[in-house]
Order: C-alpha cells, then sequence, then structure tokens
C-alpha cells in the first residue's frame, strides 16, 4: 500500500540524514543564510577528531540540499529501491529544524514539508496538488485519521533530533574502525574518502533511540563511507545496512552548502483537510 511505503521512506530518509549529521530552517523562516565563512583551516581527520571536525563544519554550514537513493536486495524488498529523494535543509536553530523534501514513489511525487514540528504532505492527484497537516489530520474522527497521525509520529520526534552535534557525537563511541581510504572528485569537488565500520549496538542518541538492543545487534557492523571536502564538509555518504538478502545501501549526495534555502508552511488554499481528502472514499 502507498501509505505505508511512504512512512517507512519518510523513516529511513530521517534516519540516513541523521546518520550523515545533516539537519534542516528555523521554523517557518526565509532568512538567508549569511556569507560569514565556514570554517577555518581544517585539521587532519582522525578517528578521535572526525566527528568534532564534521559536527562543527555542518553547524557553521547551516544549509545544504541533499539527493538520497537507496539499493541493495533489503531496499528492494521494502519497496525503497528507485525511490529517490531530494531535500532542501537548514539548522540555523537546530531546536526547530525544517525541511523541504520531494520523494517518488512508484512512480508518483510525494511532497513532504517539516516546519516547526508540524509535517505536512502532499501526494499529487490523491491531496489534488495540496497540503495536508498530519496534526490536523489526527484530530478526525474519520477511520484514517489515524493512519495519518502515525506517519506525523513517526518522522515529527526524528526531525525534532536532527542536533548534527547530537547525532555525530552518538555515533562516535560506534566508531569500531577508521581509514582514509583514498580521494575522489564529487560533483567537481576535491574529496577525500573516509571508511568508517559503525556498530549500531554502540551508538547512542536519536538515530537508535527506541530501537530495541536485540533489533540493533541484527544490523551488524555498518560500513558507512564519508567523502570530505578541504573545509569538512561531506559531499557523499553511503551507508550500508544488513547483508545478502537484507542488504540496505543508502547513498547521499550534499551540495550547496551554506548557500541560502527558503522553507516555509503551507497556508490557506495550499492545504487541504482529511475530510475533504477523503470526501467519496469508503469509510
Amino acid at each position: 500500500m502507498r501509505y505505508s511505503k511512504m512512512v517507512a521512506l519518510a523513516a529511513a530518509g530521517v534516519l540516513a540524514l541523521g546518520m550523515s549529521g545533516c539537519g534542516t530552517s528555523p521554523a517557518g523562516s526565509t532568512e538567508k543564510a549569511d556569507s560569514t565563512p565556514l570554517a577555518e583551516a581544517p585539521v587532519e581527520l582522525t578517528q578521535a577528531s572526525f566527528v568534532e571536525e564534521l559536527s562543527g563544519a555542518q553547524s557553521a554550514a547551516r544549509t545544504a540540499h541533499f539527493s538520497m537513493t537507496y539499493s541493495g536486495a533489503g531496499a528492494e524488498a521494502a519497496g525503497l529501491a528507485g525511490a529517490p529523494m531530494e531535500a532542501d535543509v537548514d539548522l540555523s536553530d537546530p531546536e526547530n529544524p525544517a525541511m523541504a523534501m520531494q520523494m517518488t514513489i512508484e512512480g508518483e511525487t510525494t511532497d513532504m514539508v517539516v516546519v516547526d514540528g508540524e509535517l505536512y504532505l502532499a501526494m499529487g492527484e490523491m491531496t489534488s496538488g495540496k497540503y495536508l497537516s498530519m496534526t490536523e489530520a489526527g484530530k478526525s474522527d474519520h477511520p484514517m485519521a489515524a493512519l495519518f497521525a502515525g506517519m506525523g509520529e513517526i518522522v515529527r520526534p526524528s526531525m525534532e533530533d536532527m542536533d548534527p552535534t547530537a547525532q555525530l557525537n552518538g555515533m562516535e563511541g560506534a566508531i569500531t574502525s577508521f581509514e582514509k581510504t583514498g580521494t575522489e572528485t564529487v560533483d567537481g569537488v576535491e574529496t577525500d574518502v573516509y571508511t568508517l565500520v559503525v556498530d549500531p549496538a554502540k551508538a547512542t542518541g536519536p538515530q537508535t533511540e527506541g530501537i530495541p538492543e536485540k533489533e540493533l545487534a541484527k544490523l551488524g557492523d555498518m560500513e558507512v563511507i564519508y567523502n570530505v571536502d578541504g573545509e569538512n564538509l561531506p559531499h557523499k555518504m553511503v551507508t550500508k545496512l544488513g547483508a545478502g538478502n537484507q542488504e540496505i545501501v543508502v547513498t547521499g549526495i550534499f551540495s550547496r552548502w551554506g548557500e541560502s534555502v527558503d522553507v516555509v508552511a503551507p497556508t490557506g488554499d495550499q492545504l487541504i483537510g482529511i475530510d475533504e481528502l477523503m470526501e467519496g472514499m469508503p469509510g
């Protein structure tokens, strides 16, 4: 069912975004990022300094654009393979992250906006090209309301925990292997390649909160490959989870660091109510 895949994709995207250490614009703000230099000359990255240096660089940059794709047998089984994601993010206010994301599921486009802890979804013809507020949908007596409210409950808390420092610090104690494995040009940017092995059972923070230890242990080691530029900003990240028929590979491409973004909540005739949405559908 399309609803289920939408929830899975949104949740997976938030997890992958969190593992990158990237966040999202102050709630409802149209304020543009300033031109302050992103960071001083970076120090050499080591396992001891990696988390601190990348976290600091991304916090200074504040804004970015990312694209994300899924592959592997596990992704195909979950309906995630071939479901690309694009987003503008800004963490000017870490306590109120915002994000404008577009996902393609089974050939249909879904837009997601997170502003001030509120989640809005526009699902093409299904929502008449308008946005549905998950908060408002959850207040309805319609039988489908619980499903829409559930989407919001999955994504909203995760977005509230998108502080890049918390995310990266949570991964720091879980890094069991760290190695600089070469260089690579990503979209015209020269980057150093770092390969990390991460034990999910040792990770802390939002990316593992609420996941039973037994489930984390089943994941096995994760391989995370970062392409990092001269300012210690990632431009590519490949995360490999599971193995065999359960393998999921998440590939993220990051660009436009420090450039202005504009994430605002939909209002007025941009919104559709759940009763209008469900009109004519079986109850």
